[in-house]
C-alpha cells in the first residue's frame, strides 16, 4: 500500500451513471494528485461492464449538523 504525503482524502470521486433511464450513480473509485504537478492517481473499486458515463466531480466535504459528530 502507497502513502499518499499530502492527504488520504481523495480530491475526486469517480462515479458511474448508467445510460438506463432513472438509473442511480455508483460509486466506483477516487483520484488523488501525484507529487507530480498536473497527474492523477485513480483508484477503481468496481469496473463499469454495462453502457453508460464515467464522471469525476470534485470530492466535497459533507458537513455535519450542529450537535453530530465526536
Amino acid at each position: 500500500m502507497t502513502k499518499n504525503s499530502t492527504s488520504n482524502t481523495p480530491t475526486h470521486i469517480v462515479w458511474f451513471a448508467p445510460e438506463r433511464e432513472g438509473a442511480p450513480w455508483i460509486r466506483i473509485g477516487a483520484l488523488w494528485p501525484t507529487k507530480k504537478e498536473g497527474g492523477f492517481r485513480m483508484n477503481l473499486e468496481l469496473t463499469p461492464v454495462a453502457a453508460g458515463s464515467i464522471i469525476i466531480q470534485p470530492n466535497e466535504p459533507k458537513e455535519t449538523a450542529k450537535g453530530e459528530g465526536a
